[in-house]
């Protein structure tokens, strides 16, 4: 029997600009015909990054052919539906029993984005189109009947079956999260480049991977030993000739000696001999076709992980993050060790960009024991120490 084609479908378009260029577009066709409401939506992702208005219209489709199939229009889904949706990418077929096995192709993290696709779909639907009907948050465990309410989407936490399903299936990846003294000396001697140990003691400072390589020739000040990024998670990119609206960060001598040698080095010789004058900070230093490009995140990592071996680290726990997260406990230890200091929780929000204070709780390391023993010397202090 032949399969009925699939109604929702990602076809790329092509428009012509008003410069007389043209721009390529990703958009969602309901049996052939653009859709209004969606496609304004996928164009809003697309702003930033092209590639991220195709990746969230991908993911959509799926979404959409999936209610198509059980005869549920996009506005009138429910968190119940949204729910059915999630356990058939965990589960597969469940009528069918066809449960999926430890090989499945859809993993906690993959369901999430899924899962974060569909919740900013209806936030964006919510804000953008008006209606008259008043949205209410679910408060407790029974399924939400049928409703129009873009509100059910997403006031129902419903990411617990993402983590329930799947933790039977495949166990959590373990990382070296926080570097010790040990580990960042060890990891900070086995890089081959002065390119290498700068891109990874500047993560060191705070920056996510992602911050480290959008940044300028002209956004380090080697004068006042500062830095900024050209991207940032969640805020707009600087535009080339723009003011740099993201936050600054100081850097220790030792690091701004590294990288005057590296920009006065390795970074000179790279561009001299490909001919490729750039505005990226990190750029490819072997000779080929890539030499002189800005360094992409995928060859650093491998770089990152050669290092770790060399180092004595396992590399499959190794990941680009750990420097930010061992930046935010050392402002941690600090607050317990010396309150003194005035380091407060907003002073940290505001040192690695973050709106609100629960961004803390991700990074924090709950066994670390020099906050233990500095809040256990507090309590303990009037009583003559702990070792009374």
């Amino acid at each position: 029997m032949r399969k009925s084609a699939e109604r929702f479908k990602l076809q790329r378009f092509m428009f012509e600009t008003p410069s007389g260029g043209r721009l390529c577009r990703y958009m969602i066709t309901d049996n052939l015909l653009p859709m209004l409401e969606i496609n304004q939506w996928i164009e809003s992702k697309s702003l930033r990054k092209p590639s991220t208005g195709k990746e969230y219209a991908k993911k959509l489709v799926v979404y959409l052919n999936y209610l198509h199939s059980i005869g549920v229009e996009y506005d009138a889904a429910s968190n119940k539906h949204v729910k059915r949706f999630v356990q058939k990418l965990l589960y597969g077929n469940f009528e069918e029993f066809k449960i999926k096995t430890l090989e499945t192709e859809v993993v906690c993290a993959t369901a999430a984005r899924y899962v974060t696709v569909i919740t900013e779909l209806y936030k964006w639907l919510d804000d953008n189109y008006e209606t008259n009907i008043l949205f209410h948050t679910k408060t407790d465990t029974r399924n939400v009947r049928k409703s129009f309410l873009y509100g059910q989407i997403y006031s129902s936490d419903y990411r617990y079956i993402i983590d329930s399903g799947l933790h039977r299936q495949k166990s959590r990846r373990e990382y070296v999260k926080w570097y010790s003294d040990d580990e960042k000396n060890a990891l900070c001697g086995g890089f081959e480049t002065l390119r290498d140990e700068a891109v990874f003691r500047v993560t060191l400072e705070g920056f996510r991977i992602d911050e480290v390589l959008s940044m300028k020739l002209d956004h380090y000040d080697p004068v006042e030993r500062i830095i900024q990024p050209a991207r940032s998670k969640g805020k707009p990119e600087v535009r080339e000739g723009g003011h740099n609206h993201l936050r600054v960060v100081a850097l220790p001598v030792v690091l701004c000696g590294l990288l005057d040698r590296y920009i006065q080095t390795e970074r000179m010789t790279a561009e001299n001999e490909s001919g490729i004058i750039s505005d990226s900070l990190f750029i490819n230093l072997q000779r080929g076709n890539a030499q002189g490009k800005p360094l992409s995140y995928g060859n650093y990592l491998k770089i990152l992980k050669r290092c770790a071996t060399r180092a004595g680290i396992d590399p499959a726990k190794i990941r680009t993050h750990s420097g930010r997260s061992t930046k935010v406990m050392e402002y941690l230890e600090n607050q317990a060790l010396h309150p003194e200091d005035g380091v407060t929780d907003a002073i940290i929000m505001e040192s690695f960009g973050w709106a609100s204070s629960e961004s803390i709780a991700h990074y924090r390391d709950h066994n670390n024991q020099i906050i233990a023993r500095a809040v256990a010397e507090k309590l303990h202090r009037r009583k003559g120490g702990l070792n009374d």
